[in-house]
This record gives C-alpha cells, structure tokens and sequence, in this order.
C-alpha cells in the first residue's frame, strides 16, 4: 500500500494544486507540504483530519492503511453495476454525485419492478 506521502502528492495532482497552493489552504509553507510528500515529516492528528475531510477520504485511506479512500461508503458504483448507464452519463460529460447515483438506482430499480407488472 502506499505511504502518507505518496496518497497526499497524488491526492494533490487530481485536484491540480501545487504544493505552494494546497500549504496556503492549511495555512502551512509548501516546503512542510514537500516534507510530507517525502515522508520526512508527519502531520498533527488535526492537520491530517483537516487534510482528510478536504479530499474527502478517510485518515485510514491517507495513511495508506487501506485502499479504500471512504470505506463508509460502498464500494459498487452504476460503473460497475451498470456499466451502460456509465456510457450514457461519460457521453453527457457528468460524472454524478453519491445522491444523483442513489437517485438514478432508485429511478431504475422502479422501472424495473414497473415491467414486472407488463
């Protein structure tokens, strides 16, 4: 599994955030940023719960303790249950939240147990 390290570097390049960028958000230098990249530095259990919730993983997930960035969270998503609906919503360029997915899984479970009755 990864280091504390490498998850907030990669982390940090998805939201396209320079070192300098993400240390002012934390009120930190970016050189405290590049020391924790590098694993020369750990963070207080506050700065790392802040750095958690702001990439909306766990702790557990930034400390390299598991691979699952929200284990709260299931795992199966419309991507992997219904991969045309997938095809359908990267075709529109929307990528949908946690509700819309819900939403969506509601909307086609009622269609389905509507033809049931056909």
């Amino acid at each position: 599994m990864a280091t504390f390290g490498e998850r907030l570097k990669s982390l940090r390049e998805q939201k396209e955030l320079s070192q300098e960028a993400l240390g002012k958000k934390f009120h930190l230098s970016q050189s405290i940023i590049a020391h924790y990249e590098a694993g020369r530095k750990q963070p207080s259990q506050d700065i790392l719960q802040r750095l958690a919730d702001f990439f909306n993983v766990s702790v557990d997930y930034l400390l390299g303790r598991t691979d699952n960035p929200n284990p709260s969270q299931p795992r199966s998503t419309i991507e992997d249950d219904w991969p045309e609906v997938s095809n359908v919503l990267r075709r529109c360029g929307k990528k949908p939240t946690l509700e819309e997915r819900r939403r969506i899984a509601r909307i086609i479970k009622a269609a389905i147990e509507d033809t049931d009755d056909i």
